[in-house]
């Protein structure tokens, strides 16, 4: 027979004519069948197959997969706290959810009243209460005066009714028209329980024919805003259960995290999800869904702040054969101090069982901190006074040769501080008294080069608010020839009112050294302008295709302004990350077998094929669409029909291939006319020139 000759441009057309196939390509005569499938059911309108599913598309040559950093939109935040004297006005916190019913964008969030919460002095969860919001656009958002909820003796508000009322941190909302009318809605709630006197987490479950007034769909009586504990439906723990919520083919199942044994041992945060057949009765059992591959190293007792965790489970976009899942990814530390989070992305097709398309990815960073005010004037000693001195700096000693501003060595500018000690005496160069606040942890830093003997120390002291030093910390620098930084870090006690730094010559040091550029942080201390989400990002169940667009709702929440003994600022609002519609990751083409090396070959040729493609018995052929782009006349992608088994299908392989060459959210797929059997394949090739402008982003079949 004649030779056949592969390139990017032919690709594999001559291959199913002559009966040939590519080692690897999955598709050698009587290679077994792969026991993946993907059902397209009865009732399920549409199967979207997505580039980074590797169970929908499991099987590629010479491709890759390139995730999408979404871009958060300009508004946001799109609901933020609202005004003085508001059921929000302390915090919008989007642990809620966002759903589309008819034309019109309803959301839940969490609110807590600035006001009430100066004055309250009860258990603070009955100031946790359900609000509500709504869009035409999914972008402007108004807060609808609903007249269901007293509130400070007034009905003017924007919360929900509850019944009975209780203290909700968390929610998720679901959607159900088709099931009983007073149970269109459900919601399921994080709640409190008192425990031996410790607030522990469970959950609560409502229903609702209309999405504003709620009714329990278990006898429960809270005390205080909390439920009882023979009222629990959840196993008697510390559980935060609705992190997610979703009903899979006839199962609900709440996502969320807690700290029990684990069949495995596990550190920290871990998700769980608990199933229900009814959504008003839980079993006790749960599933281990989601656990970062850092928390197989387990940290010890007293560290559950500490490491690398997963936080609240996993929110999610049911998409019919697949949920797209968005987790937090928390950033842990022995202190509140320093805990942060982002959120990550996962993918499920069991309902159960979650995973990454890419290791360890950020889908959502949290938000930038911030440049701090100015705290350390003239920090590099670069403007004198008439003297010569380096003013507001002071030295606490006379001004003889021990300490002056020098022009002989600088890190930054042209001047530095130069400090002279000889033994028996002692030299301080302090700051003014710096703004401060109890409970914070500082770090001053400076630069130091030591020109001989050993160079001074730098000390943090802090004052109440009449003078009073309340604590004084220090470090000694190893002695550098080479401009060296030297940080110290320290927490403020309780009743500080201020700080200064101060460098400091000891009694018993000689030595001469030089220092530069001294600097004071605190945690969300930063560069640029803060933006209203940083520290930390939570995720709300809000996705929604808007036009060519798809929205991710999420709020914020700062953890490292948990400070005990410190009051807690307010918090939240909801912002929303934006994607070209459902690109959320690509495959592209990966050249990287392609060369003349040992392991390479001359030319590659870039494919997939998807899993078994369940059709059923249909009254009609089922449409393909694919969502792509970097297509043209040199950079195309063909799709073609196999059987299970991964014969070709006549008709719809080979010269009757369909051929996508315009870019598209939703291109359709067109080949000729002929029945086609319940179970199918689709492969697709990445062909021409440019090919590696191509990016695959999705399939569809309805």
């Amino acid at each position: 027979m004649d030779e056949i000759r592969f390139s990017r441009r032919a690709g594999l057309a001559g291959a199913v004519a002559g009966g040939l196939t590519l080692a690897g390509a999955g598709t050698l005569a009587g290679t077994a069948a792969s026991a993946t499938e993907v059902h397209w059911t009865d009732d399920l309108d549409e199967l979207t197959l997505f580039a980074f599913d590797q169970v929908s598309i499991p099987s590629v040559q010479n491709l890759k997969l390139e995730m999408r950093d979404p871009v958060k939109h300009p508004a946001n935040p799109v609901v933020p706290r609202g005004e003085a004297g508001a059921p929000d006005s302390w915090a919008v916190q989007f642990y809620g959810s966002v759903i589309k019913v008819g034309d019109v964008y309803r959301m839940w969030y969490c609110a807590v009243s600035a006001e009430e919460r100066a004055e309250h002095t009860g258990s603070t969860s009955a100031l946790w209460r359900v609000a509500y919001a709504e869009s035409t656009d999914g972008v402007t958002w108004t807060k609808p005066d609903l007249g269901l909820v007293e509130f400070r003796g007034s009905t003017h508000n924007n919360l929900v009714r509850m019944d009975p009322p209780i203290g909700v941190l968390n929610l998720k909302v679901l959607y159900e028209p088709d099931d009983h009318p007073s149970r269109r809605y459900k919601m399921g709630c994080h709640v409190y329980w008192q425990n031996k006197g410790n607030r522990h987490g469970t959950l609560a479950v409502y229903a609702s024919p209309d999405g504003l007034t709620w009714t329990s769909l278990t006898d429960i009586e809270p005390v205080e805003a909390e439920m009882v504990p023979d009222e629990l439906l959840l196993p008697a723990f510390h559980a935060e259960p609705v992190g997610g919520l979703y009903n899979w083919k006839g199962t609900y199942y709440a996502s969320g995290q807690n700290g029990i044994g684990a069949v495995r041992p596990i550190h920290g945060r871990v998700g769980r999800t608990w199933e229900s057949g009814d959504f008003a009765n839980w079993q006790q059992t749960s599933t281990l869904t989601w656990i970062r591959h850092q928390q197989h190293t387990i940290l010890g007792p007293g560290r559950s702040l500490d490491g690398e965790q997963q936080h609240e489970g996993v929110s999610v976009w049911n998409r019919g054969n697949v949920l797209l899942g968005v987790v937090g990814r928390w950033h842990g530390d022995m202190s509140w101090q320093n805990v942060t989070i982002d959120l990550g992305f996962l993918v499920s097709n069991d309902g159960m069982a979650f995973r990454e398309p890419a290791h360890e990815w950020t889908f959502i960073p949290r938000g930038g901190d911030g440049a701090p005010a100015e705290l350390v004037g003239n920090a590099s000693f670069e403007t004198l006074d008439g003297d010569g001195w380096p003013a507001p700096w002071t030295l606490d000693a006379n001004r003889g040769q021990t300490a002056a501003a020098s022009t002989d060595r600088a890190r930054t500018g042209s001047t530095s501080l130069r400090v002279e000690n000889v033994a028996g005496t002692s030299i301080g160069v302090r700051t003014p008294k710096l703004p401060a606040a109890e409970g914070v942890e500082y770090t001053a830093s400076m630069w130091a080069l030591t020109e001989s003997g050993t160079p001074a120390q730098l000390y943090v002291d802090f004052y109440d608010d009449s003078g009073r030093r309340l604590a004084n910390h220090f470090v000694q620098p190893e002695a550098s020839a080479d401009w060296a930084e030297v940080t110290l870090a320290a927490t403020a006690p309780a009743g500080t009112a201020t700080l200064d730094v101060m460098i400091y010559g000891a009694t018993a040091a000689v030595g001469v050294s030089f220092h530069d550029d001294v600097a004071v942080s605190w945690p969300g201390s930063g560069e640029g302008d803060p933006e209203w989400d940083r520290g930390g990002v939570i995720q709300g169940q809000g996705f929604e295709n808007v036009g060519d667009e798809t929205f991710v709702y999420y709020g914020a929440w700062d953890p490292r302004v948990n400070i005990p003994g410190v009051p807690l600022p307010p918090r939240g609002g909801v912002g929303i990350a934006v994607l070209p519609r459902d690109r959320f990751g690509d495959l592209t083409v990966d050249l990287r077998g392609e060369g003349s090396g040992d392991y390479q070959i001359p030319e590659v040729t870039s494919e997939f094929i998807t899993a078994t493609i369940v059709l059923g018995a249909r009254h009609r052929r089922p449409r393909f669409h694919v969502n792509a782009e970097g297509l043209g006349a040199e950079a195309t992608l063909r799709f073609e029909l196999l059987e299970h088994d991964f014969t070709p299908i006549p008709g719809y392989s080979g010269a009757d291939a369909a051929i996508v060459t315009t870019d598209g959210f939703r291109t359709p797929l067109s080949w000729g006319r002929g029945r086609l059997p319940e179970k199918v394949r689709l492969r697709g090739f990445f062909d021409g020139e440019q090919n590696t402008s191509i990016k695959l982003s999705a399939i569809y079949v309805d």
